[in-house]
């Protein structure tokens, strides 16, 4: 399945507009979500420690979905964070983007079983912020996969 991310995150989290996030897919199907520092700002002009854990947690979210897409689940999912955990190492003084790790290949397996048997899932999503190139946040996630309905 092919998605466009850009409007699945629009169009089902409105916080992602008024972050005004972006979608640029990389060459290994991951998708990086990037985001302008100005509506993202905090009063010190750096950026909102809000912003940048929200831009993971998104980043997580569309990872979770990407890697049940892979799998060849085509039914309505519910994805939501269960856990999130956010280390801040560099102030952000740019345009800043998060792009999610690959999941380990036994974690993504264990998954995939897990929720063709019963519906419901857990992945760990390791999530990498950047901003001019530097490394600048890094966030580890776990997402829950239940089927709608």
């Amino acid at each position: 399945m092919i998605r466009d991310w850009h409007v699945l995150l629009h169009s089902s989290i409105p916080l992602a507009t008024a972050m005004q996030v972006s979608v640029t897919p990389l060459a290994d199907g991951r998708q990086q979500l990037r985001v302008p520092l100005a509506p993202n700002v905090n009063d010190k002009g750096t950026g909102f420690g809000g912003s940048v854990a929200a831009l993971a947690t998104l980043a997580g979210w569309v990872e979770t979905q990407r890697q049940l897409d892979k799998a060849g689940v085509t039914e309505q999912v519910d994805i939501m964070v269960q856990r999130g955990e956010t280390h801040y190492l560099l102030p952000i003084t740019a345009d800043f983007s998060a792009e999610a790790q690959l999941p380990d290949t036994n974690e993504l397996e264990r998954f995939q079983r897990m929720y063709a048997r019963k519906g419901l899932a857990r992945l760990a999503v390791a999530v990498a912020l950047h901003c001019n190139g530097m490394l600048v946040a890094r966030y580890e996630g776990e997402y829950v996969a239940r089927r709608a309905g």
